[in-house]
């Protein structure tokens, strides 16, 4: 006899409290520009996140200008008045939607993403570019178009990952809460040059060892042993000595040495000029004179 039918559910069934739901997908660039660039100021009634993925870039939001470093996001709410301005080349991902959620109004101004939360960033536009028509470069795009033949599900994994992003981006972020797991690295020159990458890709940022370790999924110990061992060199010299090459090339755009050690994130512009010259063997004043010969 059939009788579980007639009995009470014993099992509960939860409703999921979404904290942030994106309704739209407006627009979705990648941008290269150029030294010089200067976007026109506009304001429209979606949420827009400019982030600058290489070099900085100065943000105008609400007749106040403000300076994006690299690996730094801008969250523009809806009707805000801004524009985009480059003092060098620069790269940004820019993204707007609709989102009616009352836990965005947490988000003003620019904010520095955690390299663990830039991943997701990387992979919206990589889906945005197997799913919809992107032009190389279209500042005043207005339209997505879907490709003749899109990725299976890619608008909707477009949206999960941005709504990821974002609840990510509202989370404190706490000491101890990584957890490391062995990377499977295929060999010991492809973790070094993973190690390059990073540093590379943080010039504009100040040295954070842990972001390393939680990037690479390896403690911290374990990669500054092997990095010493494989190179020689200890990878925090490694990175200043990147810097140091990074300001030769901003003197020789013309930018002051203050502005070049502020942007490269040195703690004043004595230890700027110092550590230049022990990397040089001249002060970035001198190298800045010997290119004007």
């Amino acid at each position: 006899m059939c009788y579980h039918k007639f009995m009470a559910d014993p099992f509960y069934r939860r409703k999921i409290v979404n904290l942030i739901t994106v309704q739209k997908i407006v627009t979705l660039h990648y941008q290269q520009l150029t030294a010089g660039y200067r976007s026109q100021t506009e304001a429209h009634d979606f949420w827009e996140i400019i982030y600058a993925d290489r070099r900085s870039v100065t943000v105008e939001m609400g007749g106040a200008d403000r300076l994006l470093m690299q690996g730094e996001a801008a969250f523009i709410p809806p009707d805000l008045p801004h524009a985009v301005k480059c003092p060098e080349d620069a790269n940004l991902f820019i993204v707007s939607f609709e989102c009616n959620s009352r836990s965005m109004e947490r988000f003003s101004g620019a904010v520095p993403v955690p390299p663990s939360r830039r991943t997701l960033l990387q992979a919206i536009m990589t889906e945005a570019y197997a799913t919809y028509r992107i032009p190389d470069f279209d500042p005043a795009l207005r339209r997505l178009e879907l490709l003749p033949a899109p990725a299976p599900g890619g608008q909707q994994v477009i949206k999960n990952m941005l709504e990821l992003f974002l609840i990510y981006m509202l989370r404190k972020e706490t000491e101890h809460t990584e957890r490391y797991f062995v990377s499977e690295f295929e060999s010991s020159e492809n973790l070094e040059e993973a190690i390059v990458r990073y540093l590379s890709e943080h010039l504009y940022e100040p040295f954070s060892l842990d972001g390393l370790s939680g990037e690479l999924h390896y403690g911290k110990t374990r990669l500054c042993t092997f990095f010493k061992q494989q190179t020689g060199r200890t990878i925090y010299r490694t990175y200043l000595s990147m810097k140091i090459d990074e300001a030769k090339v901003l003197i020789r755009r013309g930018l002051s040495l203050s502005e070049v050690a502020y942007r490269l994130g040195f703690s004043s512009l004595s230890h700027f000029v110092s550590t230049f010259k022990r990397f040089v063997g001249r002060t970035p004043h001198e190298y800045a004179e010997s290119m004007q010969q």
